[in-house]
């Protein structure tokens, strides 16, 4: 019994951060009799496809940390599954013992509201954290429909969505939320389209409608352009909406792998992404520019490190995020990067910005202000 009780207390004891990095790791596993209940009442309108956000208390107990998990194939034999309690509160455990309390949001009501042309709500955007609403704007990618996706991609099947979704029924969406006070601020992503936008003239017409509707800050996710004085005029016209912050994202510094893994993308010289980023720090400003690396997909710790150092001293903070192999994607198989191995690379990535003097916490809108895909931010926050 002293041994049982020890190795509770031991793995209850984690970090915030550190249990976000091992739910992210290991994915987590629902009971079916608690699908349907979670489907409806909670936070959850894609758990049938792996997808659901839990929360943890931080240190002090005053505000709820997201996890955004992605199950995949793995869920099936992970050490983690979900119980609820007798008092009905969830809970994670590791095998036969408790690892940690969770709270799961509730629904929200919009959720179920329809669009003016009759599309559920919670089928242009979802809430992935406390405050925080995300929508894909578009997610055919023409990568995948030509056959050559980023191998860790699974835009097409991020949530039960609809894949391609107009401007105006993002912003009704959006508005809804804020109105039902469940949305604080917004990311704004899309798949690569084939035009000389890539999916970014979307993205700013998409703020542009949200901003006549309701005064939010946005955050918008994109890639370089090969036009690069559209790029200029686009990005002028994003920071006369409402968007805060901006990420372009690079997704793998390591340039033995990045055209193995990303076919097309990975073709982009990383000096286009370094011009690219000094232009939206001219227009952004410090601790609103970001780039977006996904970590375990075949490159080694040293590449990211040296990529990281090399954002940052360009005045871009790298938002690292754990692999988590989606179905759907061709890396859907792959293992991925365990919880110590992000742990020891967020701290060494935090301690960068801290050397350039960029906050993580600064930043007004989006997925670095929400949290809820990377443990990053709660290491440079609580420690890890």
């Amino acid at each position: 019994m002293w041994q049982v009780k020890n190795r509770v207390e031991a793995i209850s004891s984690d970090s915030v951060a550190k249990k976000k990095a091992v739910f992210q790791a290991n994915g987590v596993r629902i009971p079916q009799d608690l699908i349907g209940e979670l489907e409806t009442k909670y936070n959850a309108p894609s758990i049938r496809s792996g997808r659901m956000v839990l929360c943890l208390e931080s240190p002090k107990g005053n505000e709820l940390i997201p996890a955004f998990v992605i199950n995949g194939k793995r869920a099936s034999t992970s050490p983690l599954h979900m119980v609820k309690n007798g008092s009905g509160r969830f809970e994670i455990w590791m095998h036969d013992e408790k690892y940690t309390d969770i709270t799961l949001l509730h629904r929200p009501k919009f959720y179920d509201n329809l669009t003016t042309n009759g599309i559920t709500m919670c089928k242009i955007a979802v809430i992935v954290g406390p405050g925080h609403l995300r929508s894909v704007v578009n997610q055919r990618c023409i990568y995948h429909q030509i056959g050559k996706p980023c191998k860790f991609c699974a835009v097409q099947h991020w949530w039960d969505a609809s894949l391609e979704k107009a401007p105006s029924q993002i912003a009704e969406t959006v508005e809804a939320g804020v109105k039902e006070s469940v949305v604080e601020h917004v990311s704004l992503t899309t798949a690569t389209t084939n035009n000389k936008g890539k999916g970014l003239d979307d993205v700013v017409d998409t703020a542009r409608l949200i901003q006549a509707r309701v005064e939010v800050p946005l955050m918008a996710e994109f890639e370089p352009l090969g036009d690069f004085s559209l790029l200029d005029s686009l990005l002028q016209q994003a920071r006369q909406t409402d968007i805060t912050t901006v990420s372009c994202n690079i997704e793998c510094f390591d340039k033995n792998i990045r055209q193995e893994v990303m076919p097309i993308k990975g073709r982009i010289p990383i000096d286009t992404y370094i011009k690219t980023w000094e232009k939206c720090l001219d227009i952004f400003g410090k601790n609103e520019v970001f780039t977006v690396v996904i970590v375990g997909i075949g490159e080694d710790d040293k590449s990211i490190l040296r990529g990281v150092e090399m954002a940052a001293s360009n005045g871009v903070m790298t938002f690292l995020v754990p692999h988590s192999p989606a179905i759907g994607a061709v890396y859907e198989d792959m293992e991925p990067p365990s919880a110590d191995r992000m742990i020891l690379l967020y701290e060494r990535a935090v301690g960068i910005y801290q050397k350039y003097g960029l906050d993580l916490r600064a930043s007004r809108a989006g997925c670095v202000r929400g949290g809820g895909f990377s443990a990053i931010k709660d290491v440079a926050r609580f420690g890890a």
